[in-house]
Formats: C-alpha cells, sequence, structure tokens
C-alpha cells in the first residue's frame, strides 16, 4: 500500500502522548490584528483534502530526538453520544462528529474551492478517481478523550522510549483514493476563511494519468503558494526567485543579471536531470524558472493558457522537443528564454488576478444523521490506512490500530451488512498485513457485488495469480483457460478510475507466461498501460518481456528506450540494461 501524509497544524499543537504527557493548545504571543485574524482562519486545518491556512507549531525543545506522528485513533461509540452526521459531497464522503452546521458550511467552501482550482487547472489534469475520498471531522473539545483512550497501551509497547505524537489532522492515501481526519475547534471555525492548500494541489496533479512532467507539477504548486482563493477574481501574488532576497533585488534593479534555465534544460526528462541534485544553485534555478514559466502562461491570456495545456498533455506521454514547444506557444526555445527573462523584474514586483467568470451551480448538498454502514465503512476505511501508516513508523503500536478497524467493520458485519464497499474494505485491511487467505472472502463477495473499488479487483486478481503459480516451476507456461480468471478481475479494474500500475504489470506478467499470444483485441490493454506508465520500470520491464515473449521485439525495445529516458536510479538503468541484452539474446 503505498501513502502520502500531509499534516497542516491547527493552532492546537499535536498532544504528546509517550514521553511527556499532553501538551496543552500552543498560542501565539502576536497579538496584532493581523495575527487575530489569522488565528480564527487557521485553528482548522483539513489535510486531505487541503483547506488549509497557517498554523501555530510547538515550540522546540531543547535536545529533542526524534519524534514518531501517529494518526488519531476514535473512541468507540459508547464513549460519547454525539451524533454522526453524513454527506455526500460527488468527490468526498463527509463523516463528521461537528455540529450540522460546520459540517455543511466545511463541505459547501471545499466544493467552492474545488471550482476555483478548476479555473486555474483544467479538469483534464487533476486525478480522477471513483472511489470518493473520506473525510473523518472531529470536534477538537473531543479530543483528549481520545488521546487517553490509546495513551496506556502505547505506553505499554513503546519499549524503545521514543516520543509518540498523535497527529490532530492527518492524511493517509492509498493507490485508488485517500482519507483524512481533522479535528475542528469549532467555537472559532469560519468557512469564510478556508483555502485549498499548494500540498494538496500537488496530490491532485501528481495523481493524474498519465503522469505530468515534474516541471508542470512544481510550478503549478509554487504558483498555488503565493495564491489567494479566499478573494475573487484568484489572485496571484509575486513570484519568488532564488529566494526573498534575490527578488527584492529586481524590484530596485530590473536589469540585474539572471540566469534563466534554458528551455531545453527546464523540460528534460527526470534522466537528463540526474546531476542536478549535487548543485544547490542549480536546483533552485530550476524551481524558480518552472514557477516563472508556468506563471508567465497563467497569466498571459487565455491563447498562452492553452498553448500551455497542449504542450503538458504532449509532455505527459512523450519527451518533447523543440518543434512540439514551437507547435503549441508559435515560437523557439530561444525566444521563450528572452520572454522568461524579460519577465522576471515585473514577476518580481506583481499581484495579479485572474477572473474565474461565471461559475456553474453546485450541487445540492443533503446533510444526513448517519447511518451505522456509513459509519462503519467510512471509519473503518480511515482506520485501515493507519495501520500501515503505524507500522512503517513504530511497528509495535500497530496492533491496537488493526484491533480497533477489525473492530469497526466486524460491527456492521457481525450485524447482517454486506455492502461491497464494507467488503472491500475489510478485505484490503486483511491485504494490508499479508493475510490473503483471510482477505480472499471478502474481496469475492465485494467483487461479487460489482464494487467500485480497483484495487480490490487487483488484489484479488494477485491471489489468483499466485495460487495458479504455487508449486510449479518458474518458467511454466500456463494455458489461456488458467490464466482466464486473472485477466477478468484486471479487466474490471481496468474499466473504472483511477488506472492502477499494478493492473497493466499483471496484465503484462500473465501473458508473458501464456503459451498463446494475445488476440487483435488483447494489445491495446498492454499499448494503453504502456502510454499511461512506461516510465515506471515496474511496467515497462514485464510489458517488455511479454511484447519479446509473443514476437514483438521491436515494440519491446521501444518500450525499455522510453523507461530509461525518464530513470535515473542506477540500479534501475542496470536492470533495464540487462533486460535488452536478455531480449536481443545477448549475455
Amino acid at each position: 500500500m503505498q501513502t502520502t501524509e500531509d499534516c497542516f497544524w491547527s493552532a492546537a499543537s499535536s498532544r504528546r502522548l509517550v514521553g511527556g504527557g499532553t501538551s496543552p493548545a500552543v498560542e501565539s504571543g502576536d497579538k496584532s490584528p493581523h495575527s487575530k485574524r489569522a488565528a480564527l482562519r487557521l485553528l482548522f486545518a483539513l489535510c486531505a483534502l487541503g483547506v488549509s491556512t497557517a498554523h501555530a507549531a510547538e515550540p522546540p525543545r531543547p535536545n529533542a530526538g526524534p519524534v514518531v506522528q501517529l494518526p488519531p485513533m476514535l473512541v468507540e461509540e459508547s464513549a460519547s453520544g454525539l451524533q454522526w452526521y453524513y454527506i455526500n459531497a460527488g468527490n468526498v464522503e463527509i463523516l463528521s462528529r461537528c455540529s450540522s452546521s460546520i459540517t455543511y458550511d466545511l463541505a459547501d467552501a471545499w466544493l467552492k474551492q474545488l471550482q476555483l482550482l478548476r479555473v486555474l487547472v483544467p479538469e483534464e489534469f487533476l486525478v480522477q478517481r471513483q472511489v470518493p475520498s473520506v473525510l473523518v471531522l472531529y470536534a477538537q473539545e473531543l479530543e483528549q478523550s481520545v488521546s487517553a483512550e490509546i495513551q496506556k497501551d502505547l505506553q505499554a509497547r513503546n519499549a524503545t522510549g521514543t516520543e509518540v505524537n498523535l497527529a490532530p489532522s492527518m492524511r493517509l492515501g492509498d493507490r485508488d483514493m485517500d482519507a483524512t481526519i481533522s479535528y475542528v475547534d469549532q467555537a472559532l471555525f469560519n468557512a469564510a476563511g478556508l483555502s485549498i492548500t499548494s500540498g494538496h494541489v500537488r496530490h491532485l496533479l501528481r495523481g493524474r494519468v498519465p503522469e505530468l512532467p515534474g516541471w508542470l507539477v512544481d510550478g503549478i504548486e509554487r504558483n498555488v503558494r503565493r495564491a489567494d482563493f479566499v478573494q475573487y477574481p484568484i489572485t496571484l501574488g509575486p513570484a519568488v526567485w532564488q529566494g526573498s532576497m534575490e527578488t527584492d533585488a529586481f524590484l530596485w534593479d530590473a536589469a540585474r543579471p539572471r540566469a534563466v534555465l534554458p528551455a531545453s534544460e527546464l523540460f528534460a526528462t527526470g534522466a537528463a536531470r540526474v546531476l542536478e541534485s549535487q548543485h544547490v544553485r542549480r536546483i533552485e534555478t530550476r524551481e524558480s524558472t518552472q514557477e516563472l514559466f508556468v506563471r508567465w502562461a497563467l497569466l498571459g491570456g487565455a491563447a498562452t493558457r492553452e498553448a500551455l495545456w497542449k504542450f503538458a498533455s504532449r509532455a505527459a506521454e512523450v519527451p518533447v522537443t523543440e518543434a512540439d514547444f514551437e507547435a503549441a506557444f508559435g515560437f523557439d526555445y530561444s525566444e521563450l528564454r528572452d520572454r522568461l527573462s524579460d519577465y522576471l523584474p515585473k514577476a518580481a514586483g506583481e499581484t495579479k488576478g485572474i477572473e474565474p467568470g461565471t461559475l456553474p451551480r453546485l450541487p445540492r448538498l443533503v446533510i444526513d444523521h448517519a447511518t451505522p454502514n456509513q459509519v462503519a465503512r467510512i471509519r473503518g476505511e480511515w482506520e485501515r490506512l493507519a495501520i500501515g501508516h503505524v507500522h512503517r513508523r513504530l511497528p509495535e503500536a500497530r496492533e491496537p490500530y488493526l484491533a480497533q478497524a477489525r473492530r469497526t467493520l466486524h460491527r456492521a458485519y457481525d450485524a447482517g451488512d454486506r455492502d461491497p464497499r464494507l467488503l472491500a474494505t475489510m478485505g484490503l485491511v486483511e491485504v494490508d498485513v499479508a493475510n490473503d487467505a483471510a482477505a480472499r472472502p471478502f474481496l469475492e463477495g465485494a467483487v461479487a457485488g460489482r464494487v467500485v473499488r480497483p484495487r480490490a479487483y487487483y488484489e484479488l486478481a494477485r491471489i489468483r495469480w499466485a495460487e495458479l503459480q504455487q508449486g510449479v516451476p518458474e518458467n511454466k507456461a500456463f494455458s489461456f483457460a488458467e490464466i482466464a480468471p486473472v485477466f477478468v478481475l484486471l479487466r474490471r479494474a481496468l474499466a473504472q478510475t483511477p488506472p492502477l500500475p499494478e493492473v497493466y504489470s499483471l496484465i503484462a506478467e500473465a501473458w508473458s507466461r501464456c503459451d498463446t499470444a494475445p488476440e487483435a483485441a488483447d494489445w491495446p490493454e498492454m499499448e494503453q498501460g504502456v502510454r499511461y506508465f512506461a516510465r515506471q520500470a515496474g511496467v515497462a520491464m514485464p510489458t517488455a518481456r511479454a511484447y519479446a515473449r509473443h514476437g514483438r521485439k521491436a515494440e519491446a525495445t521501444a518500450v525499455l528506450d522510453t523507461c530509461t529516458l525518464h530513470t535515473a536510479d542506477k540500479d534501475t538503468r542496470t536492470d533495464i540494461l540487462r533486460l535488452r541484452a536478455e531480449l536481443a539474446g545477448g549475455p
């Protein structure tokens, strides 16, 4: 399971559970009007959905050792008589133990923020997922009881003496969805001050398939850091060039020398940029040039924005050339460098807005009392993701989280709930703790119910594939009839979003072990995998083997060539060279 974690702290700091007792909320000593306004906006931090403003951090402790941040663990239902509320906001399911008004206002504010983001970045360049994200909201005044619930167990298990904090907000991501828990200070909550964060924008961009080029993701994210989505229109603050001092210098001297990265290097692939990590100044120049280029394109008018997205779409599928750039923008790399160099002094002092125009009407939100199914399914999904996070950071603390997730999910299952979404989550809990035998019946039930969950289909296909290979030689070829039950599941995964690289990898691996060649209708599946994920060796190498096995050595070589262009890791490049020699019949 892959995860991502974002934490944007509220003014209430994280609670120290082991080795330091419970820390109080931290308040800023700055009593200026600006700081008071910030406090009202920043006491609520919504990490996974990226709604945030600023935060107050806990003061550094002298000689502090490593600190492990653990996800919050919710208390049992009997510990509180507060009502759970539920909202389906389209791309996110919200389960809340805040007031109904705060829950509604937050969901409404989030949808408005997404609308504004889509003005800046077209929908097609953001991650597409059929599985809604999960958001669990908890009133901040309940946090102390949650801390006490697990403190004793963690202290008993933490033999190393590592300090453990309970994060007040956290996002955990799986390959086909993500989930968040966030604590809300209801007394100071202000929906009008919420704004999408640059970290969440990066999350939405990085999940897009085919993968967007790094220069675009980094350039957009740096611009969003200085963007205001609260005031209309969308406002981009001044650009930053290699730090604030260097930026300020351009305000005094527009003729100051500057080293804008050449376009041929700006749009280079990952492999071509491998040496940059050794030169800090060069990294700063790249980051600043990326921000400057994206800003110039976004603020240059409708035609320039259209050219940016046309060029970016091309760059997501193939290494771009100067001809590709000229086809999109109408001028060459040399002209681009001159234009960016001329634009830099203006960008350093410019605050400029993008008018969003008339936005479509938002769907009507309906807030209901949460059903037992919704409580178990959504809480269980969050608690499932917490297991892996804890296991990687403090393995001895995993068991309480695993037990909690199982309790939450089995409470509904034992009451007769057979919702395919619940079954999928129960199966993935067991998969994530390497218990495939226990996972299989839940996954079988989920896919029989046509669950919308790409990973559920993949994991069951993986289990079936592993069972097929048990007790047979590694080079044994299977008949299509033997592999068909695996292909059926993988193809159902392909019909859902997001596309998962491991699905294409397993399709290719299965074809490389099949004693019959794919038919004409089968090849597009692997070709699509190449188009989406050829940069990833985990997809490119099994696909090349499958191509070569069934007589397409030229296509196999082309796949490996593409992967090599985007791979900087030496070990991976060595593996690719070894496979090329193997496919060519060399040593």
